[in-house]
């Protein structure tokens, strides 16, 4: 919700896998066809969990229920089925693009990894979240493929024990501003800068050729365990963000 002052809510909601069977039914074709490309029993039970917690907290904060909810998915690059979901308003055909554009439904963005699923949720506008686990980003030659050259330099002013929390949340910051824009994997991360992990979150730098650099508020999630996480939200606004945690995504309601 975005009020008079300029402040901007943002909800994260964060849970562990939590599978039981029947919950599946649940997901649309799209998500079904996702699901049929994972072998791994913890990918797959990730994947529902995410999900279905989805459902959940868009019927809390729409009051459409899990079973009656349908999602537009656009890419903002290609126009492929495989962009962010929103959810369609009842009644709104989702091949009416205008329609769909105009929908003030919230907006919502996904991210897991090991054993933390997190959904971020906006009123007002675009967002992203992306949470990383240490050892995911502990590994030779991160620095080349995600750092840039200022930002390489800051992480060698870490103590060597700081480091791979300080790689996790370079790399989810990083991830959270491309997911807010809708670029993902498009813009290299070597084209953004953002602050180091020992200071508050910032875009400090956009040196992509082709897109031109976006506004973004930015902020950090905390979440227990090895993992680090941040929050973006297109624009800026004085960003207030509601953490929440889920015990289990499988009873209803939250």
């Amino acid at each position: 919700m975005s009020h008079g002052d300029g402040t901007d809510d943002v909800h994260v909601y964060w849970t562990r896998p939590s599978y039981e069977p029947g919950l599946e039914s649940l997901l649309d074709e799209v998500e079904r066809t996702t699901l049929s490309r994972l072998h791994l029993d913890r990918d797959r039970d990730r994947y529902i969990s995410a999900h279905v917690l989805l459902r959940r907290v868009l019927a809390r904060h729409t009051g459409i229920p899990e079973q009656e909810q349908r999602f537009h998915r656009r890419c903002v690059l290609c126009g492929g089925p495989h962009g962010k979901p929103r959810l369609l308003t009842p009644g709104v055909d989702p091949a009416d693009l205008v329609a769909v554009n105009a929908l003030d439904t919230p907006q919502v963005n996904l991210s897991y990894v090991g054993s933390r699923i997190l959904l971020a949720l906006r009123e007002a506008g675009p967002v992203g979240v992306d949470v990383e686990h240490w050892d995911k980003t502990d590994f030779a030659g991160f620095g080349a493929v995600a750092l840039t050259q200022a930002e390489a330099r800051e992480l060698l002013e870490f103590d060597v024990v700081d480091r791979s929390p300080a790689r996790a949340t370079w790399w989810a910051r990083k991830e959270a501003v491309l997911k807010a824009t809708g670029h993902g994997l498009r813009v290299d991360a070597l084209n953004l800068r953002v602050s180091a992990p020992d200071v508050p979150p910032v875009l400090l730098d956009w040196t992509d050729p082709e897109i031109a650099r976006p506004q973004v508020t930015l902020a950090d999630v905390p979440v227990p365990g090895r993992y680090e996480a941040a929050v973006a939200a297109a624009g800026h606004v004085r960003l207030r963000v509601h953490v929440h945690e889920v015990a289990d995504v499988a009873p209803s309601p939250l």
